[in-house]
């Protein structure tokens, strides 16, 4: 969930700072990008809400609910966002557990004799 708000440009996220929830650079990056690429960087407090996945994973869903929530706020950003794909989801899920192997694809040690 990602709240824009037209403010003083504060980020939290899951009720922290940004820097303290990403001490990671590169993360933070990240989560800048939007802001970056619209010129709105210090327009909007953004109050966040992520769960699952590693770092990195969380970095690029909050940057993704970011640009979504900023081309909902003032639609004619969308020409700005698009083309750096930040409105496109990570269409990747994990592959379901097959019956009779280990995993979805790794199968049990063959034996031949």
């Amino acid at each position: 969930t990602c709240r824009p708000l037209p403010a003083a440009g504060h980020m939290m996220i899951n009720r922290r700072p940004y820097d303290r929830y990403f001490p990671d650079l590169l993360r933070r990056n990240d989560l800048l990008t939007p802001f970056l690429v619209t010129g709105t960087l210090g327009c909007f407090d953004v109050m966040v809400s992520v769960r699952g996945g590693g770092q990195t994973g969380q970095a690029q869903a909050v940057r993704h609910g970011i640009a979504r929530a900023l081309q909902n706020y003032e639609p004619a950003l969308r020409p700005y966002l698009k083309p750096y794909g930040l409105l496109s989801r990570d269409s990747r899920i994990v592959e379901r557990k097959k019956p009779g192997l280990k995993k979805a694809r790794k199968a049990f040690q063959w034996v031949k004799r």
